[in-house]
């Protein structure tokens, strides 16, 4: 299908920024956008805003965003809409896909007092899982009519776009860690919805052929080709 073809080369050009962005950065020695964006985000009036975002925290934990793609997954067998594979592999993949980065890149993490050195920096796992998560799961739900264009944007761009705000006012993360975690994550829940996502379900061609009929017909020949 050419949505999936397109799908995987965006995915491709996102791991392959990645892997670029990742080459670039010393270990020891973040760059000045990294110590400006850290010092910004450090100032005292941003303190009420990592309280109210610290639930963050245990969401972007594998436990956290894992426990979501199964919910959502059993939410569509329910409703019986398709995908729910994608979504589900896509949070796995966001775990299993940035702890494996670490054993073989380190990068030190924002140095903290009374705090050990930390050595696996890149690229953030809270922001990988999140990001992983939300783009297959937007997808999947765009396709099956769950929701529109735009929610769907909205969910592909928003959770992502907040845990790693949420990671630097933590100061657990460099600016370009979110970077790679963005990157890296876009990678993963493309692929998955590109190799995992299935046509569209019975329920969601019926709605699609309510509200659009000329897009329902070419997606039944876009299935059948």
């Amino acid at each position: 299908m050419k949505e999936n073809r397109v799908d995987l080369f965006l995915a491709t050009s996102a791991a392959a920024a990645a892997v670029l962005l990742a080459r670039a950065l010393p270990f020891d020695k973040p760059p000045v956008v990294d110590r400006r964006i850290r010092r910004a985000a450090q100032a005292p009036a941003f303190r009420p805003v990592r309280s109210v975002m610290w639930p963050l925290f245990p969401i972007g934990l594998p436990g956290g965003y894992i426990t979501i793609a199964y919910l959502l997954a059993r939410s569509l067998r329910r409703r019986r809409r398709t995908g729910g594979p994608a979504i589900v592999t896509s949070a796995w993949a966001g775990w299993l896909v940035h702890r494996a980065i670490k054993v073989v890149y380190k990068r030190e993490r924002p140095r903290r007092r009374h705090r050990r050195q930390r050595i696996e920096s890149y690229p953030s796992g809270h922001t990988t899982g999140a990001t992983a998560l939300s783009v297959a799961a937007a997808r999947v739900l765009s396709r099956e009519g769950v929701m529109s264009r735009n929610a769907s944007f909205a969910l592909a761009v928003v959770p992502p776009a907040v845990m790693g705000i949420y990671r630097v006012l933590a100061d657990d993360h460099w600016a370009t860690d979110v970077l790679g975690g963005w990157l890296t994550g876009a990678a993963i829940g493309l692929t998955c919805d590109a190799a995992l996502g299935e046509a569209r379900s019975p329920k969601a061609l019926e709605a699609l052929r309510r509200r659009e009929p000329r897009r329902v017909r070419r997606a039944r020949s876009t299935s059948a080709a």
